[in-house]
């Protein structure tokens, strides 16, 4: 096992090498992997490499699903800019010593958009109604007491009108849990896969031919799409407890982020949990894309667990993440656990 997380430390570092490149910022597609999804995750400020676990680490770290051996269903929703929405539900099941098995479903919604051609830039009065979808398997599995390994399989569909483009995408990750004083690590390849590209009824047009005869047929034409890569990314987290006491938990997290198409990301953030059940968050992004400047932008969130019986506990997260020239967006997220 030490081995293998070698060798993905490894692969990480090749992969950081040879596609970062921030000069083709803006020109992957099926951006709406990116928007992120979990409350907890965003109040410390996008990180969860290292600390994830059951269904909301499906989006950040594969091999957190790992750490839950019983039975999770987890819903999230934010009201994003321009009335953009997204909603996230994950739910996954501990399948014994065989592992544990994740499903989950992001899907991404936009206001109405009124349709304009050509002939009629001001509008035809018709609108139609954008949205984007992933769905997601899992596979995870504690390979030891301290090292979990997991993969998803993602398939993504993006749908404009009459076209629309998809594609299958794969994630991988791992995390050490130490067991020194809850020191993690946490390592994750996401979003790496086929490219896409637009088609359907919406890329075929009826064209009149500049050198064609007087009262000529409309000639159909069917447009071709160039095709785009995915907002592939590769990460790298650490987390530790500075401070625990019978009642009170303090955790540090941090992130690095590669991204091929945008400028890489370091983040911080810091939980402080009162008996497992009241948490206060904080985290810090550096040096974002939704500012005029190199700066960062700052989140910070409140939580709140209970358990009804041993076996059965609900759990409430909140999170307001400052988007910077994008305004705010206000995060929820719902789980239960039986």
């Amino acid at each position: 096992m030490k081995h293998c997380i070698i060798l993905l430390v490894a692969i990480a570092f090749v992969t950081m090498t040879m596609y970062a490149d921030e000069g083709r910022t803006g020109q992957a597609g099926f951006q709406f992997l990116k928007v992120p999804v979990g409350a907890r995750q965003i109040a410390l400020g996008n990180g969860g490499s290292s600390i994830s676990s059951g269904a909301s680490a499906m989006y950040w770290n594969p091999a957190g699903v790992a750490t839950q051996t019983n039975y999770e269903i987890l819903f999230s929703n934010v009201s994003w800019f321009g009335d953009v929405s997204c909603q996230y539900f994950g739910a996954v099941a501990g399948i014994g010593d065989m592992g544990t098995l994740g499903f989950a479903i992001q899907y991404l919604s936009y206001p109405d958009i009124l349709e304009t051609t050509e002939q009629i830039p001001e509008g035809t009065g018709a609108t139609y109604k954008p949205y984007d979808l992933a769905l997601t398997l899992n596979y995870s599995r504690q390979m030891t007491e301290k090292v979990s390994f997991g993969l998803n399989v993602k398939y993504i569909n993006e749908t404009i009108a009459l076209v629309g483009a998809d594609a299958l995408a794969f994630d991988i990750g791992l995390m050490y849990n130490t067991g020194y004083s809850g020191l993690k690590f946490g390592f994750a390849i996401m979003n790496y896969g086929t490219k896409g590209t637009f088609t359907g009824s919406g890329m075929r047009h009826f064209i009149i031919r500049d050198d064609g005869p007087p009262g000529q047929t409309p000639v159909p034409v069917l447009y071709e799409g160039d095709y785009f890569e995915l907002p592939s990314s590769v990460q790298g987290g650490i987390s530790f407890e500075p401070f625990k006491t019978e009642n009170i938990t303090t955790t540090l997290c941090g992130d690095y982020i590669v991204n091929t198409f945008s400028r890489d990301r370091q983040n911080l953030g810091l939980e402080v949990g009162y008996d497992d059940m009241i948490f206060l968050r904080g985290g810090y992004i550096f040096q974002t894309d939704y500012n005029t400047t190199t700066k960062g932008n700052g989140n910070f969130g409140i939580g709140v667990k209970y358990g009804f019986t041993n076996n059965i506990k609900l759990s409430f997260d909140y999170a307001y993440a400052d988007l910077g020239i994008l305004d705010n967006a206000q995060y929820i997220t719902f789980g239960i656990q039986f």
